[in-house]
């Protein structure tokens, strides 16, 4: 008769340079495993930092045939969401909440954010701003000279455009 066992995991180490993402770590007192592939769902990568915890799962009860099933850090995980929402996360603090009537979020936790795309389209239903000290169309403001945009009453003290 075979049997499966689940036991508590926490992760050691992870080599996610493979086929398959697999990982290291504790399972119970004294027991450690190694070579684990850790499970993830299609269309979502990550990978776990050291610490996490999660579902260890031994098929037909078999030791070294073990997986590891929903790795997450206690330090890290977005708490207090409200039923129904979810929150893409990492470890540095970056996040894209799906807040349902409130939208979607990002947060890249005051570092740069980059979106590059062959066309991108930005439209607003009502209202849209750009909030920030300035504005540089056609770069970044730093590739190249930019002037003020002129406006009906002058020239634009955050808004550049590249010559």
């Amino acid at each position: 008769m075979s049997r499966t066992n689940l036991f508590r995991a926490e992760l050691k180490e992870t080599d996610d340079s493979g086929e398959m993402q697999t990982g290291a770590g504790y399972g119970y007192a004294g027991e450690e495993v190694d070579k684990v592939q850790i499970v993830r769902q299609h269309g979502l990568a990550s990978h776990a930092p050291k610490g996490s915890h999660g579902i260890g799962i031994a098929g037909s009860g078999e030791r070294s045939l073990v997986a590891f099933l929903g790795l997450e850090h206690q330090d890290y995980r977005p708490r207090d969401l409200k039923e129904g929402n979810t929150t893409l996360y990492d470890a540095k603090g970056n996040a894209t909440r799906y807040l349902g009537d409130d939208g979607i979020w990002h947060d890249a936790a005051d570092r740069p954010q980059k979106m590059t795309a062959k066309t991108l389209g930005l439209q607003a239903t009502e209202t849209a701003s750009l909030g920030g000290r300035r504005v540089y169309l056609g770069g970044d403001g730093t590739d190249g000279t930019y002037a003020p945009v002129m406006t009906a009453e002058g020239p634009s003290s955050v808004v550049f455009a590249k010559l």
